[in-house]
Protein backbone atom coordinates (compact mmCIF):
# COMPACT_ATOMS: atom_id res chain seq x y z
CA UNK A 1 0.00 0.00 0.00
CA UNK A 2 0.96 3.48 -0.78
CA UNK A 3 0.26 6.33 1.75
CA UNK A 4 0.13 10.27 1.03
CA UNK A 5 1.80 12.10 3.91
CA UNK A 6 -0.11 15.91 4.25
CA UNK A 7 2.62 17.71 6.41
CA UNK A 8 1.09 20.81 8.42
CA UNK A 9 -0.89 22.32 5.66
CA UNK A 10 -2.52 23.93 8.60
CA UNK A 11 -3.64 27.25 8.76
CA UNK A 12 -0.51 28.76 10.84
CA UNK A 13 1.74 27.96 7.46
CA UNK A 14 -0.41 28.68 4.73
CA UNK A 15 -3.07 31.54 5.47
CA UNK A 16 -1.93 35.09 4.01
CA UNK A 17 -0.61 37.49 7.21
CA UNK A 18 -0.42 33.69 9.37
CA UNK A 19 2.50 33.49 12.07
CA UNK A 20 4.65 31.10 9.94
CA UNK A 21 3.75 31.66 6.34
CA UNK A 22 5.30 29.59 4.32
CA UNK A 23 5.90 31.52 1.01
CA UNK A 24 4.19 29.40 -1.53
CA UNK A 25 1.94 27.13 0.01
CA UNK A 26 -1.41 28.00 -0.68
CA UNK A 27 0.17 27.48 -4.27
CA UNK A 28 0.43 23.85 -3.23
CA UNK A 29 -3.42 23.35 -2.07
CA UNK A 30 -4.90 22.30 -5.35
CA UNK A 31 -2.46 20.03 -6.29
CA UNK A 32 -2.05 18.15 -3.19
CA UNK A 33 -5.91 18.29 -2.70
CA UNK A 34 -5.61 16.21 -6.96
CA UNK A 35 -2.81 13.85 -4.92
CA UNK A 36 -5.38 13.57 -2.05
CA UNK A 37 -8.30 12.79 -4.40
CA UNK A 38 -6.20 9.97 -6.68
CA UNK A 39 -4.85 8.39 -3.79
CA UNK A 40 -8.62 7.95 -2.21
CA UNK A 41 -9.67 6.57 -5.27
CA UNK A 42 -6.78 3.94 -6.15
CA UNK A 43 -7.64 2.72 -2.50
CA UNK A 44 -4.93 3.88 -0.88
CA UNK A 45 -4.07 5.81 2.14
CA UNK A 46 -3.97 9.84 3.27
CA UNK A 47 -2.55 10.63 6.28
CA UNK A 48 -2.62 14.36 7.71
CA UNK A 49 0.29 14.89 9.91
CA UNK A 50 -0.65 18.32 11.89
CA UNK A 51 1.57 20.24 13.93
CA UNK A 52 -0.20 20.92 17.23
CA UNK A 53 1.27 22.31 20.86
CA UNK A 54 0.24 23.40 23.98
CA UNK A 55 0.70 26.60 25.47
CA UNK A 56 4.55 27.72 26.28
CA UNK A 57 6.03 25.01 23.99
CA UNK A 58 9.74 25.44 24.24
CA UNK A 59 9.42 25.48 20.11
CA UNK A 60 7.77 28.37 20.65
CA UNK A 61 11.29 30.13 21.15
CA UNK A 62 12.52 28.80 18.19
CA UNK A 63 9.55 29.91 16.34
CA UNK A 64 6.97 31.74 18.02
CA UNK A 65 3.56 30.72 18.45
CA UNK A 66 1.81 28.44 15.97
CA UNK A 67 -0.38 25.84 15.42
CA UNK A 68 -1.63 26.13 19.18
CA UNK A 69 -4.37 23.06 19.82
CA UNK A 70 -7.55 23.88 19.64
CA UNK A 71 -7.07 27.36 18.27
CA UNK A 72 -8.24 28.36 14.30
CA UNK A 73 -4.39 28.09 13.19
CA UNK A 74 -3.97 24.57 13.82
CA UNK A 75 -7.06 23.41 11.68
CA UNK A 76 -6.27 22.29 7.88
CA UNK A 77 -6.23 24.84 5.48
CA UNK A 78 -9.59 25.27 3.42
CA UNK A 79 -9.32 22.11 0.75
CA UNK A 80 -7.27 19.95 2.53
CA UNK A 81 -9.97 18.72 5.10
CA UNK A 82 -9.26 14.94 6.19
CA UNK A 83 -11.97 12.94 4.75
CA UNK A 84 -13.50 9.86 6.10
CA UNK A 85 -10.99 7.03 6.01
CA UNK A 86 -8.30 9.62 6.20
CA UNK A 87 -5.79 9.64 9.17
CA UNK A 88 -4.95 12.09 11.43
CA UNK A 89 -1.95 12.36 13.22
CA UNK A 90 -0.57 15.24 15.34
CA UNK A 91 3.01 15.64 16.52
CA UNK A 92 4.89 18.09 18.69
CA UNK A 93 8.13 18.10 17.05
CA UNK A 94 9.41 17.97 13.31
CA UNK A 95 9.21 14.76 12.58
CA UNK A 96 5.82 13.02 12.18
CA UNK A 97 7.36 9.81 13.82
CA UNK A 98 8.52 11.46 17.04
CA UNK A 99 6.28 10.34 19.71
CA UNK A 100 3.60 9.54 17.38
CA UNK A 101 1.17 6.58 16.31
CA UNK A 102 2.89 7.21 12.71
CA UNK A 103 4.89 4.24 12.60
CA UNK A 104 1.96 1.92 13.83
CA UNK A 105 -0.76 3.69 11.21
CA UNK A 106 1.03 2.99 8.42
CA UNK A 107 2.20 -0.51 9.19
CA UNK A 108 -1.44 -1.87 10.50
CA UNK A 109 -2.42 -0.98 7.07
CA UNK A 110 0.16 -2.13 5.11
CA UNK A 111 1.78 1.31 3.75
CA UNK A 112 5.16 0.85 2.45
CA UNK A 113 5.50 3.56 0.12
CA UNK A 114 5.41 7.30 1.44
CA UNK A 115 5.01 10.43 -0.43
CA UNK A 116 5.65 13.18 1.30
CA UNK A 117 4.12 16.67 0.67
CA UNK A 118 3.62 19.79 2.56
CA UNK A 119 5.89 22.16 4.45
CA UNK A 120 8.40 22.91 5.79
CA UNK A 121 10.71 21.18 3.26
CA UNK A 122 13.81 21.85 5.42
CA UNK A 123 12.30 21.29 8.92
CA UNK A 124 9.03 18.48 9.26
CA UNK A 125 8.94 17.13 5.56
CA UNK A 126 12.93 16.20 6.15
CA UNK A 127 12.54 15.08 9.29
CA UNK A 128 9.69 12.96 8.55
CA UNK A 129 12.09 11.72 5.44
CA UNK A 130 14.83 11.12 7.77
CA UNK A 131 12.80 9.08 10.63
CA UNK A 132 10.82 7.38 7.24
CA UNK A 133 14.11 6.60 6.09
CA UNK A 134 15.49 4.88 8.98
CA UNK A 135 12.03 2.71 9.55
CA UNK A 136 12.52 1.09 5.94
CA UNK A 137 10.19 3.04 4.27
CA UNK A 138 10.73 3.63 0.41
CA UNK A 139 10.11 7.60 0.59
CA UNK A 140 9.27 9.79 -2.43
CA UNK A 141 9.43 12.92 -1.56
CA UNK A 142 6.46 15.09 -4.33
CA UNK A 143 9.27 18.25 -5.08
CA UNK A 144 6.28 20.29 -6.67
CA UNK A 145 4.18 19.76 -3.65
CA UNK A 146 6.72 21.28 -0.83
CA UNK A 147 7.49 24.64 0.14
CA UNK A 148 9.46 26.09 2.88
CA UNK A 149 10.00 29.57 4.19
CA UNK A 150 13.66 29.64 3.18
CA UNK A 151 14.43 29.12 -0.87
CA UNK A 152 17.54 28.16 -0.43
CA UNK A 153 17.14 25.99 2.58
CA UNK A 154 14.09 24.57 0.23
CA UNK A 155 16.93 23.84 -1.99
CA UNK A 156 19.07 22.13 0.64
CA UNK A 157 16.82 19.62 1.95
CA UNK A 158 15.47 18.40 -1.10
CA UNK A 159 19.39 17.83 -1.98
CA UNK A 160 19.80 16.05 1.34
CA UNK A 161 16.35 13.92 1.29
CA UNK A 162 17.34 13.04 -2.03
CA UNK A 163 21.30 11.76 -0.76
CA UNK A 164 19.60 9.97 2.20
CA UNK A 165 17.68 7.89 0.05
CA UNK A 166 14.56 9.34 -0.85
CA UNK A 167 13.34 9.70 -4.79
CA UNK A 168 12.56 13.29 -5.89
CA UNK A 169 9.43 12.38 -8.25
CA UNK A 170 6.45 14.94 -9.69
CA UNK A 171 3.10 15.13 -9.16
CA UNK A 172 2.73 13.84 -12.41
CA UNK A 173 4.98 11.43 -12.13
CA UNK A 174 2.45 10.13 -9.11
CA UNK A 175 -0.83 10.56 -10.57
CA UNK A 176 0.49 8.31 -13.78
CA UNK A 177 1.70 5.56 -11.43
CA UNK A 178 -1.41 5.77 -9.42
CA UNK A 179 -3.31 5.43 -13.09
CA UNK A 180 -0.77 2.51 -13.86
Amino acid sequence: MRALLIIDMLRDFVEEGAPLEVPGARDLVPTIARLADAFREAGELVVHVWDEHYPGDPEFKVWGEHAVAGTEGAEPVEGLEPEEGDVVVRKRKYSGFYGTTLDYDLRVRGARELYLTGVCTDVCVLFTCADALMRGYDVKVVRDCVASLDEEAHRFALEHMERLGAELVTSEEVLRGLEG
